[in-house]
């Protein structure tokens, strides 16, 4: 059989491969931790960017928390909807457009965030430990991530 692949058999000269490897195995693990305290990897991400969005704005919008996560806004709606289920999140009328939700940390989000985000943060640290250059390795990330504009 001819493999139309211009690696033939070394996988380990393809970047995509190799990323899409490494990209599991961190996943993996993320995914893990964050089932031991009932979070989704996508839930995660959302309370995670509502925290951050919170920051620097006391009213933050569905479609910033989509952006911010590079998520699609549908989905961005659905995982809401589950987080304030899970009552982690609330969502209320706008100050200034009764038609918006504005959506915040509960004080059981604050605290999941707590307990979750160093999880993730500690992932991170011990996945990329052996990355010998880690500030060239983000910004060939931010490079990659970088939005055309």
């Amino acid at each position: 059989m001819n493999f139309p692949s211009k690696f033939g058999r070394n996988t380990s000269d393809s970047t995509g491969f190799l990323f899409m490897r490494a990209y599991n195995l961190w996943h993996t693990r993320v995914k893990q931790e964050l089932q031991a305290i009932d979070l989704t990897h996508p839930q995660f991400v959302v309370l995670t960017a509502v925290g951050y969005l919170s920051q620097a704005s006391d009213e933050v919008f569905q479609v910033s928390i989509a952006k911010l996560a590079d998520m699609d806004v549908m989905t961005v709606s659905q995982i809401l909807k589950l987080l304030e289920k899970k009552e982690l999140v609330s969502r209320k009328m706008a100050k200034n457009d009764p038609r918006a939700k504005a959506i915040s940390l509960t004080r059981a989000g604050q605290a999941k965030l707590e307990i979750a985000l160093p999880l993730v943060e500690n992932i991170d640290a011990v996945f990329f430990a052996n990355v010998s250059e880690p500030k060239q390795f983000q910004q060939a990330l931010q490079e990659l991530t970088k939005e055309d504009d």
